[in-house]
């Protein structure tokens, strides 16, 4: 009977029970919750510092583009938003005077850091337009791009570029509406301007 006692003791130790099975999956779950959340805060550091470096490098396109034509990006026609007119300007579509340029003249950004090459810009396939039928060449630059003409920060929105700003102070503004994709009163907070 001794022998019995023990060969059965032995039997039921040989598997989990219900409860040590719930503490496992407890245990994975707060460890896989602790990852995602880590993961997510990582990528959203990732897409700050992006949007960052993104500004900084507009920025030193629309200085460029100041020192060689003495003015900022602009479209005084109306034609484009703020960010079509940096996008066309920033590529060389945009001259001096808002009008604008075929050829495109030389682009005045790191082209790698926007995901656009000038290279794909045929000048035999512009089509014909004038500034005030500017739609056309959107299109064209929109296919060629297969994207908007225009600039996207890590969260998918349209920089917003100001010239002349709003708030009446000289020169330009350039900023991202950050992850909640709007701005003014509490949406602001999350805004990122260049450093």
């Amino acid at each position: 009977m001794g022998e019995e006692y023990r060969l059965s003791k032995s039997k039921k130790n040989l598997g989990y029970s219900l409860i040590e099975l719930l503490v496992i999956l407890l245990i994975i779950g707060i460890l896989c919750s602790i990852l995602l959340v880590s993961f997510f805060y990582v990528q959203e550091k990732q897409n700050e510092k992006k949007a960052y470096l993104e500004l900084s490098a507009l920025e030193v396109g629309i200085t460029s583009y100041f020192r060689e034509f003495g003015d900022f990006p602009n479209c005084p026609e109306g034609v484009c938003t703020p960010g079509e007119c940096l996008f066309l300007s920033m590529v060389g579509f945009h001259n001096a005077k808002g009008g604008l340029e075929i050829p495109p003249q030389r682009s005045s950004l790191p082209v790698g850091l926007f995901g656009f090459d000038p290279v794909v810009f045929d000048v035999a396939e512009i089509p014909d337009f004038s500034h005030s039928d500017g739609n056309s060449l959107k299109v064209w630059v929109s296919n060629i791009l297969a994207k908007d003409p225009s600039f996207l920060d890590p969260w998918g929105n349209e920089y917003q570029y100001e010239y002349p700003r709003k708030d009446r102070v000289g020169g330009y503004k350039i900023f991202s509406l950050g992850p909640n994709g709007e701005t003014g009163g509490k949406f602001s907070e999350d805004d990122i301007f260049p450093l």
